[in-house]
């Protein structure tokens, strides 16, 4: 589910946005300044509650940081708003990526946290100005089948 739902999200932001989306993963290399604008999808910790007595219904929530890199200020502003209106009030289509060409099977709808923007630490860093993260959920309750 974890993966189906990154997936989704990611393809849902680069239709809607135009923008490339890079997904985060151990050892990527992202643009430089010259390549921006761009976004990034990262996962984040998942959380896990049991909601009934023996397991008949567990809640996940999963998490992810959604950032935006833009090439200066007033284009960060504009493009966070568009972003941030879509995590609000768009439905997602949830892919399943197992498949080929990866179907639709279903929707969702993702819950932002937060949004923070973040200075750069290192001023000669050019490919970390004007960025901004949106913390993003997307809750799932799974129900145990009877076999």
């Amino acid at each position: 589910m974890q993966y189906d739902i990154q997936a989704s999200i990611l393809r849902h932001l680069e239709q809607k946005t135009g923008l490339r989306v890079i997904w985060i993963f151990d050892g990527v290399t992202l643009p430089d300044e010259t390549q921006k604008p761009y976004v990034t999808i990262e996962q984040m910790q998942d959380d896990i509650t049991i909601l009934a007595k023996q397991r008949e219904a567990v809640e996940t929530i999963y998490r992810f940081q959604v950032g935006l890199f833009a090439r200066t200020a007033a284009e960060r502003a504009k493009l966070q708003e568009n972003v941030r209106k879509i995590f609000l009030y768009d439905d997602f289509a949830l892919l399943d990526t197992s498949q080929p060409g990866f179907p639709s099977v279903g929707f969702f709808n993702c819950t932002v946290e937060r949004i923070v923007p973040m200075p750069v630490d290192d001023i000669t860093e050019k490919s970390q100005y004007h960025r901004v993260y949106f913390d993003v959920f997307v809750q799932n309750i799974e129900t145990k089948t009877k076999e």
